[in-house]
């Protein structure tokens, strides 16, 4: 079973199909959760794709009990022998299995989009999740899972290793891995999230076993396995890159740095390393480089990542032969996002300009940074009703909330950086060498509560890297000596504090004073308790030759936060709160 964090919400609805494997017979689920005389059986269930390689003719796996056919199958993808082993293999240890060709009805549109839109529920309630890699031999993949765990691992506990091995070693195994269908699919990207402690099974359908300090129990390798080694490199990656471009770096410099960073996009176009955060926009992001049949599944194939029942998934969507394009049914799900959670709908940075009126939204071109990682969708607010947005259409939405000017909140995060430099300056217990310190200031409350900052979407105005900061930095950068550069010592604190207050600064001077906004979305209560705001700027338009301002037209630019902290005095920020209400640009 999945933990709670990721199941809030989901009810424990069992599946209207359940495949005994015994008797290779579809049973159909009775009052009361029976399955023949089995009262809610446990069950096994398996993450594999199909769809693309099916065939108009050809041999068809046997199964009992269904009016449909089952799918012929491209052997060079598997063959029915190959199937019938892995359903044998896993019938040694479970009865049943929910399988989609067998479990979800394929002659009755209606009964199976309802149960597409129950795949959370399937998946939290079955026993065990099995994710098939069928693709590669079994010693290949097994060589190339063992060294990439491995590689997730000496990055986490060796911060002496050589980045540019770490790199070339974790590229050749991780090129391997993805090429396996299943790591294109949408469909599985969902199903892997569902399930993140699904274990991978072998082309025969035996545990794909890896052997190391990271091994627990079993030797049988989970997604979650996978995903933290992917995450481990990353984070790795991210500070070799920080040290990098805060030292002379090698003689190949370029070479070294693409190779970096080509690791890296590798791990991003993945989506696999999604760990055990449960910002399910983390998904959504990585959805643009997965692949799915049918237009219209680029959201039935991640809506219940959400828990959402869309378009003809939904209990209240009446039978219709035209169905719904793929264009209803992103603004389905964007307005259920907004429903549901003002501060998931706004947690991620445009890598793109949007368009006309759509700053708002969720594009193809999104990423989650890092600091919002953490929040979840069903975050509650202490602010809860303060913002609130009426989507109209994509291009057409309206907001009530309550704001600051930017320059405010400005002073506010400069104020407060301030206070967190002297409280540090005060300890004692600091140690004086470099490395202690850094070690120190990692450990230390004072500054994880600390944490604020700015997350700028694309612009054609600026470089939106260059105007997105977090202060204290989160990972500690070592020069060639092995001496921190970053979180060593308060003047290099003093020193970014600035560079936020001037990274502000930049902002208004291109915008105006005047025309830069902080609307307040709320305060997390889950996991991390933090504040966040979205920056707006109010639109502007050319007439002939004549620059006019939108008076109630604003864009959404980017974001800002602060980490909450019980001590902090947040009598000037309710003080300087004001009403406003418009229109997204």
């Amino acid at each position: 079973m999945a933990y709670d964090i990721f199941t809030l919400g989901v009810p424990d609805e069992w599946p209207l199909r359940l495949l005994h494997i015994p008797s290779m017979t579809s049973i159909e689920r009775r009052d009361g959760d029976m399955y023949r005389e089995d009262h809610q059986p446990r069950y096994a269930i398996i993450s594999y794709t199909w769809g693309r390689y099916e065939l108009p003719d050809g041999p068809r796996i046997q199964i009992f009990g269904i009016d449909w056919p089952i799918p012929a199958i491209d052997p060079k993808h598997f063959t029915v022998g190959d199937l019938t082993h892995l359903l044998n293999r896993i019938g040694q240890n479970y009865d049943y299995i929910w399988i989609d060709i067998a479990c979800i009805d394929q002659k009755r549109h209606a009964l199976k989009m309802k149960e597409i839109g129950r795949q959370a529920s399937i998946f939290k309630c079955a026993s065990q999740a099995y994710v098939w890699l069928n693709s590669h031999q079994v010693d290949v993949l097994a060589e190339s899972m063992q060294k990439l765990l491995q590689c997730g691992w000496d990055a986490s506990n060796d911060e002496d290793k050589d980045a540019a091995q770490v790199a070339e070693e974790m590229s050749g195994a991780l090129s391997v891995i993805l090429q396996d269908r299943w790591f294109s699919s949408l469909w599985t990207l969902q199903e892997s999230i569902l399930q993140r402690h699904s274990l991978f099974l072998n082309k025969r359908g035996g545990p794909v076993e890896t052997h190391g300090p990271w091994t627990g129990e079993s030797l049988w390798t989970q997604v979650l396995d996978l995903s933290g080694a992917c995450k481990m490199v990353r984070d790795f990656l991210d500070r070799a890159i920080v040290t990098f471009h805060g030292s002379d770096g090698p003689s190949d410099s370029n070479d070294y740095l693409h190779k970096l960073q080509q690791l890296r996009t590798a791990i991003d176009h993945s989506g696999i390393d999604f760990e055990l955060c449960p910002n399910p926009n983390i998904a959504y992001a990585a959805a643009r480089f997965r692949q799915t049949t049918r237009a219209e599944d680029r959201i039935y194939a991640i809506m219940q990542v959400y828990g959402y029942q869309l378009g003809e998934s939904a209990p209240s969507s009446a039978q219709s032969s035209e169905g719904f394009a793929l264009v209803d049914l992103e603004l389905q799900f964007l307005q259920a996002l907004n429903a549901q959670s003002c501060l998931i709908s706004q947690a991620f940075q445009h890598l793109h300009v949007p368009q006309q009126g759509q700053s708002w939204a969720f594009t193809n071109a999104i990423r989650v940074p890092q600091r919002l990682h953490t929040i979840i969708a069903q975050e509650q607010f202490v602010s809860s009703g303060s913002y609130v947005v009426n989507i109209v259409q994509r291009a057409e939405a309206y907001f009530i909330a309550k704001s600051w000017s930017f320059k405010f909140v400005l002073g506010f995060l400069h104020q407060r950086a301030q206070g967190f430099i002297a409280q540090l300056e005060e300890r004692v217990d600091v140690p004086l060498d470099l490395k202690g310190r850094a070690a120190f200031f990692d450990r230390s409350r004072i500054l994880k509560v600390a944490k604020q900052g700015i997350i700028a979407d694309a612009s054609d105005q600026y470089d939106c890297e260059s105007i997105s900061i977090e202060w204290p930095l989160d990972t500690t950068a070592y020069n060639d000596r092995n001496e921190p550069l970053i979180e060593c010592r308060t003047p290099e604190l003093h020193t970014a504090a600035l560079k936020l207050q001037g990274i502000g600064a930049r902002l208004i001077g291109v915008f105006g004073e005047d025309k830069v906004r902080v609307l307040y979305l709320g305060r997390t209560k889950y996991i991390e308790t933090m504040e966040l705001g979205l920056i707006v700027v109010r639109e502007k338009q050319t007439t002939g030759k004549f620059l006019r301002w939108k008076k109630h037209v604003w864009r959404r630019i980017g974001l800002c936060f602060w980490h909450w902290d019980r001590y902090d005095d947040v009598g000037d920020l309710e003080a300087n709160l004001a009403p406003m209400k418009g229109r997204f640009g």
